[in-house]
């Protein structure tokens, strides 16, 4: 099966925790994305906002910064992390991506779409050799 770093995407979009929720919402709407990574100016992973962070925010009062309605303490992996980590963790839990760093900082993630290619070559692989 491929590696994380083969598969993940590379310098994804991001945010920072002071960013106003309206700019965070103006990308996403305008990259057609469902999540931004949210990171400090070194690149360390500080949270993600999610599509779920979004549903919330539209009864929250204080909805100002990313910060006050991001995910803190997101799963993430290491890049050198075994694939099938990945997999079984957005097979267990109700995520659409997962967020890779090296040494803390984010270098990419890892979605579920980006999975399938490979989860499909795998399959593939071991049905031909069942057969």
């Amino acid at each position: 099966m491929s590696t994380i770093r083969a598969i993940m995407k590379s310098n994804p979009l991001t945010v920072g925790p002071e960013e106003p929720v309206r700019r965070a919402l103006e990308l996403l709407i305008e990259n057609h994305i469902s999540g931004l990574p949210v990171v400090d100016q070194d690149d360390t992973v500080l949270g993600v906002l999610s599509e779920k962070d979004v549903l919330k925010a539209f009864y929250e009062t204080d909805c100002s910064t990313v910060g006050s309605i991001m995910t803190h303490d997101p799963t993430t992996f290491a890049i050198d992390a075994p694939l099938v980590d990945v997999v079984d963790c957005l097979m267990t839990h109700d995520f659409r991506r997962v967020l890779i760093h090296d040494g803390g900082k984010l270098v990419g993630l890892v979605s579920r779409a980006d999975l399938m290619p490979a989860v499909l070559m795998a399959l593939l692989d071991r049905i031909s050799q069942e057969a």
